[in-house]
């Protein structure tokens, strides 16, 4: 009998195969779990539960000492990160509104729980027990990244702490306070005051227009009179029937004085108007960053004109880009909304989406922004010129230019060339052949209809005008 014996083996090229396919698998894996959102999902959730322990033993101590136990002075932030200086001065924290500081404590102090730890609360006193045994901190802890916890107390209190992930996003923005990007808990969460990076959004840079990512108001620019909370214009807009802030004005419902660190990014709230360009680029500087400059203007179109969701037909190029609260008729571009519109849960036409998942709101329509020709602040003499009539008129992005006066193609107008005013674009206004020095408006406003969009541009404007229709927004 014979007896057949296998010598079948794997050949080295079989099994590099086999070793090649479990890499592109692992591969598959790793980008399928997203490590590093992982990562920061797990420090957002901890973040979330420490501030509710934190809020617990807040209203246990409350409750427990019958609101008469000291919990913190009113007007003051108190930082989870340690300092020497008992402000914080050497931590290069945003600057608060008028009437606001800081309080810190050492390292050696932080996360004690007897009333000299971060949160100035003597957990200790607590007649059934200390709730917790240190204070927590922002896992990451450093305000450099903007990670850290703060608390605020006046009466009532908050608790804030910045997210990370994506998924914890959708928390900070339906938590129930003002601030689209952090958690807020406790027992008034309009407490805190709005400094950056509260409501304020991260752009991806553009080597087009030579920017790097930088950070802008996720709203237009509003006023808090007493840096918490949001107010409407009332009695102090600069017309009425329009609900807007005439800047600096003096009267009824109308700050005793105005404070550029008072102004704040918020969907709540009138917007401000009645400033004039110069006074917009000192309003931005004092919170530390600047007036937009026409390079981040179109970095911020360039990038949601490319997004399906900013576009009625759901596809890019299909149908047109949402331009928001414009006036006149409510078409598939925009509506006619109050004038202006504010709040939360509004039309969704007046946001636009970016490519990484963050929302800018009323870029087109509700107030006309203030916009500098580039980081100098260069004023536009030789206007764009199409030569038609020597007269102020609207004009199509895709009409027969000869000049473009002192700016480019890519500086004012869309990627595609074929796009005009029915694709969502906006207009231009100039003057044929015209010099003088102005400074240029972007978005449209409430009254500009099919005139507005993201691209409109409107080049007729001295760095003295007001109007109460034109406001602005920081970048930093």
């Amino acid at each position: 009998m014979n007896i057949i014996k296998s010598n079948k083996s794997f050949t080295l090229v079989e099994l590099l195969v086999v070793v090649a396919l479990i890499a592109v698998l692992a591969i598959a894996v790793i980008i399928s779990l997203n490590p590093a959102e992982l990562l920061k999902q797990a420090r957002d959730s901890r973040r979330l539960e420490d501030l509710q322990k934190l809020n617990k033993s807040l209203s246990w101590f409350e409750s427990d000492t019958g609101g008469t136990g000291f919990m913190g002075s009113s007007s003051v932030v108190y930082v989870s990160v340690p300092d020497t200086s008992p402000t914080c001065s050497n931590l290069g924290l945003p600057l608060l509104p008028e009437g606001w500081s800081y309080h810190c404590v050492t390292a050696e102090n932080l996360q004690k729980t007897d009333g000299s730890g971060w949160i100035p609360v003597n957990f200790n006193q607590i007649s059934f027990g200390r709730p917790i045994s240190k204070l927590p901190i922002d896992p990451i802890n450093q305000t450099s990244t903007g990670e850290y916890y703060t608390y605020v107390v006046g009466g009532s209190w908050e608790l804030n702490a910045f997210t990370e992930s994506n998924k914890y996003k959708n928390i900070a923005l339906n938590d129930g306070g003002d601030s689209d990007n952090a958690i807020e808990i406790g027992s008034n969460l309009i407490s805190a005051p709005l400094t950056f990076p509260h409501n304020w959004i991260k752009i991806p840079g553009n080597s087009t227009y030579g920017t790097s990512d930088f950070w802008v108001m996720k709203y237009e620019a509003k006023y808090s009179k007493t840096g918490k909370g949001v107010d409407d214009a009332n009695n102090c807009y600069y017309t009425s029937g329009v609900d807007t802030w005439d800047w600096g004005n003096s009267g009824t419902d109308c700050p005793s004085s105005w404070s550029n660190t008072n102004v704040v990014s918020s969907p709540y709230g009138s917007p401000i108007a009645g400033v004039t360009h110069n006074e917009a680029k000192t309003i931005c500087q004092s919170l530390g960053g600047h007036l937009i400059t026409n390079q981040e203007w179109m970095t911020i179109a360039r990038n949601v004109e490319q997004i399906p969701q900013n576009w009625s037909g759901g596809q890019v190029g299909s149908g047109c880009l949402f331009r928001g609260n414009v006036g006149g008729s409510n078409d598939s571009c925009g509506y006619n909304g109050s004038d202006p519109e504010k709040g939360k849960n509004r039309n969704p036409k007046a946001k636009l989406i970016l490519s990484n998942n963050e929302e800018i709101w009323d870029l087109s329509g509700n107030v006309g922004e203030h916009v500098m020709k580039d980081i100098n602040d260069t004023l536009v003499n030789n206007h764009p010129t199409i030569l038609s009539d020597n007269t102020w008129k609207w004009s199509e992005h895709n009409a027969n230019w000869t000049s473009y006066g002192d700016l480019s193609y890519n500086e004012i107008r869309p990627s595609n060339s074929f796009w005009n005013a029915n694709q969502g674009m906006g207009r231009i206004y100039h003057y044929d052949g015209y010099s003088a020095s102005r400074v240029i408006l972007r978005g449209g406003y409430l009254y500009n209809g099919s005139n507005a969009g993201v691209f409109a541009l409107f080049s007729a404007w001295l760095t003295t005008n007001q109007s109460n229709a034109v406001g602005f927004r920081c970048v930093r």
